[in-house]
């Protein structure tokens, strides 16, 4: 079912300027939440126009791409207007998101083109607002991806200012983002946003700087040595595979659900997820009793609740790990790089042998 804006452009945004803290007193903080959650549910269409879309050309460069869609969490879209004082709701590029996860890098630059090409089909009828390349200019934080910003235009009102991004990365580079997301949420920190303690934002940016080393088959011992150095001085890897091990839910209990839709709640004080699946049917009811979470859990930051879909409930802890509390794939990463450098020791000491 397609969802309408009720509310005009003006009123949305001031909705915005109301929750971030910008304007008081023009609408109450609960009628500024109802006009949030109208304006995002509008998304939900050209997110399954895009989906679709995604899916197809995913598969058909790789049968183990991992594609998700989302809409943002009310907490994550009023602090982002917070940092971003200049930007109104209405004009947010995320509220609505897809990711793709490949392989490879080759992989991700074969979809992003066959994306692109699909602009000059007859049928498609958004308009790319902007393409960010952060694999080949990474930013300040490490982070690495690829943004397509689309405004989907249907001629039809409410879609007008609906703009969708696209997510394209490696798993590399999914792994390094999760791992941050993990780490802010243990510091209870914004480090997703460059935001936090500054020796884990520094050390992200050096990881980062490694699995660029990884992807492109390149080595750079001093740099393998220092940043391996830092991980053990705070102890990183033992900290991301204790967080695994203490969230509590099990696979047994992710195979048993089935549906198109995951309402997925993490309580960071039990370490507990819970996962509720709706069909595609069911999908009003899923974002009603997503509402009904935000504003039960809106002001407690110890508690985590998101909508998603995934094509293959088995595919929900590699696309959202950091909901699972889950690095392992990261923490497998941080030790290809122990034994990289371990392998140009060796390499080095025969030749010293040899020399010798």
């Amino acid at each position: 079912m397609k969802r309408y804006l009720k509310y005009t452009k003006g009123e949305v945004d001031n909705a915005g300027d109301v929750l971030s803290g910008v304007l008081d007193n023009v609408i109450s903080k609960d009628k500024a939440i109802e006009v949030l959650e109208n304006f995002r549910s509008i998304h939900i269409h050209p997110l399954n126009v895009f989906r679709m879309s995604l899916d197809k050309k995913s598969k058909s460069i790789s049968n183990d791409a991992l594609i998700s869609q989302r809409l943002k969490r009310a907490p994550s879209i009023i602090s982002k207007l917070k940092i971003q004082k200049n930007m109104s709701l209405s004009q947010m590029q995320d509220i609505g998101g897809l990711r793709v996860v490949m392989n490879s890098l080759d992989e991700v630059y074969k979809l992003k083109d066959m994306v692109r090409l699909s602009e000059k089909q007859p049928a498609f009828k958004s308009n790319l607002v902007k393409e960010t390349d952060y694999i080949i200019s990474p930013k300040e934080s490490g982070y690495r991806s690829i943004h397509l910003i689309y405004k989907y235009e249907k001629n039809v009102s409410p879609e007008n200012i609906c703009r969708i991004e696209i997510q394209l990365r490696t798993r590399i580079q999914h792994a390094w983002a999760t791992a941050v997301e993990v780490i802010g949420t243990y510091l209870r920190q914004p480090l997703k946003q460059s935001f936090g303690d500054q020796n884990y934002l520094d050390l992200f940016k050096d990881i980062s700087k490694v699995f660029i080393k990884l992807e492109n088959n390149e080595n750079d011992t001093q740099l393998f040595k220092d940043t391996l150095n830092k991980i053990g001085k705070i102890k990183l890897r033992d900290l991301l595979l204790g967080f695994s091990t203490a969230t509590q839910i099990s696979e047994k209990d992710i195979n048993k659900k089935t549906g198109k839709y995951f309402l997925i709640t993490l309580d960071f004080r039990t370490k507990k997820l819970s996962i509720v699946p709706f069909t595609e049917s069911k999908l009003d009811e899923a974002n009603a009793e997503y509402s009904k979470k935000e504003k039960q859990f809106l002001d407690d930051k110890s508690i985590e609740t998101v909508l998603v879909s995934v094509d293959d409930i088995n595919n929900l802890r590699k696309l959202y790990p950091n909901y699972f509390l889950d690095s392992q794939e990261f923490v497998t990463l941080l030790d290809t790089i122990e034994n990289k450098l371990k392998e140009q020791e060796d390499i080095f000491f025969q030749k010293g042998d040899y020399d010798a």
